[in-house]
């Protein structure tokens, strides 16, 4: 009954609805085949929310509520297109709430306007084409096994977060496909996760051949971006498989004995916004001197970029989905591309995004952050300049 189980059409499926606390999910519905795509938001209409926190009761904000599950869907409905949305519980609890009411009206009607532009033409999405690689691949495209609060351990669903309102294509593979042939057709490959678990990949890493083509695919331009404990696999001759990549690898006791690289902290321009960062992990180290640190926390490495014939591999020791770390994510995966950072139809603004719809011209730009934001976006039409309010959209025909 998986959606993206490749027997799921079978069933007959008319439609899917999915209630959505997130972007990622939202992309998780869009991206099923079925004919209608569905989304329930939050808040439903119920006394308390499912955390137990007041919604439509004493002590509850439903609009603030609403604006921020709206803020985190809204990014993943610039990029593939939802034919439905709505709401679900006892309606007579709104009655006291016009306000409510009238900001679901707003965004409902954004909501349709949006669908529109789709239905006229796809969205623009910069040249970069990113895999996320785990043990399930396709399977599990765009979830884990839950919804965001229920997850958010995981790096991965951080990093699906993220990805979900980036202006990049975005696919998910198997060890299997790596074995078959998948990275001739991508750019950024995206390995998350802890040791041992499914989006790491565990034993998976053990295959030879799977090294060897991860290998072949960075030297030959690819980048490899790694979180957390990427290619781990114990018993080998590196904790990370990948370390000769990375250029970063992880003690588990023993090199007790040897010395560490030192290092200088580098600064690269405009890469990592303000406010970026990851957590630190204990025990890494430098595997040979030559990755340029970008981030690191009480002397140890977060943030590494390790040059490996015309490719790179880029290290995160974690990744916690915001304003910030999205635009860093975005950022590496074009300097590991060698691409400017300063593409077209992408804001100066890390708390603002856009979107671009050729066919209709017509530019999106969204304030993520619950504060007015100004933002400049350069254009096949020269720069668009704009201010955006708190959680808001503005809409530009160019």
């Amino acid at each position: 009954m998986e959606p993206y189980n490749s027997h799921f059409k079978e069933f007959g499926f008319d439609g899917l609805i999915k209630c959505v606390f997130s972007g990622y999910e939202a992309r998780l519905c869009a991206g099923a085949e079925v004919e209608t795509h569905e989304l329930r938001l939050h808040p439903y209409l119920f006394p308390v929310g499912l955390g137990g926190a007041p919604t439509f009761s004493r002590g509850g904000d439903p609009v603030k509520d609403a604006k921020e599950y709206w803020n985190h869907v809204r990014r993943a409905l610039l990029r593939e297109k939802i034919d439905r949305i709505g709401l679900g519980g006892y309606l007579h609890l709104v009655e006291d709430y016009p306000d409510f009411c009238s900001y679901i009206e707003k965004i409902a009607d954004e909501f349709r306007l949006i669908k529109t532009f789709h239905e006229n033409g796809e969205v623009y999405t910069l040249p970069l084409r990113t895999a996320v690689l785990h043990s399930w691949g396709k399977l599990r495209s765009w979830t884990l096994s839950g919804h965001f609060h229920e997850t958010d351990i995981h790096d991965l669903v951080h990093i699906n977060e993220a990805l979900s309102g980036l202006p990049v294509k975005v696919e998910f593979i198997s060890f299997d496909d790596v074995r078959e042939g998948a990275l001739k057709n991508v750019d950024v490959l995206i390995n998350a996760g802890a040791a041992g678990t499914a989006w790491s990949g565990g034993d998976a890493w053990a295959d030879s051949r799977v090294v060897d083509e991860v290998t072949r695919f960075v030297h030959e331009g690819g980048v490899f971006l790694g979180v957390n404990e990427p290619s781990a696999k114990e018993g080998c001759h590196t904790f990370f498989r990948m370390a000769h990549v990375l250029g970063i690898d992880k003690d588990t006791g023993a090199r007790v004995c040897h010395g560490r690289w030192d290092y200088k902290k580098e600064l690269i321009k405009d890469l990592l916004p303000d406010g970026a960062g990851v957590r630190g992990k204990s025990g890494l180290y430098l595997t040979d001197g030559k990755a340029r640190v970008l981030k690191e926390e009480n002397g140890i490495p977060s943030v590494t970029l390790h040059e490996f014939g015309k490719g790179c591999g880029i290290y995160l020791s974690s990744f916690q989905v915001n304003c910030e770390n999205t635009r860093m994510l975005l950022n590496l995966m074009l300097y590991g591309k060698k691409m400017d950072l300063r593409q077209k139809y992408l804001t100066d603004n890390p708390y603002t995004e856009c979107a671009w719809y050729p066919e209709s011209r017509q530019l999106v730009v969204i304030n993520n952050s619950e504060k007015l934001k100004q933002a400049s976006v350069e254009t096949g039409f020269g720069v668009s300049r704009v201010t955006v309010q708190a959680f808001d959209t503005v809409i530009m025909t160019l």
